[in-house]
């Protein structure tokens, strides 16, 4: 099953992979690869919804967690204090549910 993700105008799989920088500099990285999953639409929503396109401003504190999300082409920095909305549940879900890559 290929996953038509529509935020980039092409079918193809969409992998989207999250890496966490923790204000201690533990790094943690995710990542969803839509090809031959039954829930590809499920993940094609979120990063629709999570607009990478059009991210916060990149704002970090010291000490907060910073992320780095990438769906498909897209790519956007985020400090924990501006992940909110659609964004933080795409980075939420992909941490829970993904391939731990770290």
């Amino acid at each position: 099953m290929i996953a038509r993700f529509r935020m980039f105008g092409q079918n193809k799989a969409m992998r989207c992979e999250i890496t966490q920088v923790n204000g201690d500099g533990t790094i943690r990285r995710a990542r969803v690869d839509t090809a031959g999953r039954r829930d590809a639409a499920r993940w094609e929503r979120l990063a629709e919804q999570a607009r990478l396109d059009l991210p916060p401003p990149y704002r970090p504190h010291p000490g907060e967690p910073v992320y780095e999300i990438s769906a498909g082409e897209r790519v956007a920095q985020v400090a924990e204090g501006d992940l909110v909305g659609p964004l933080r549940e795409l980075v939420r879900a992909v941490l829970a549910d993904g391939w731990d890559i770290s």
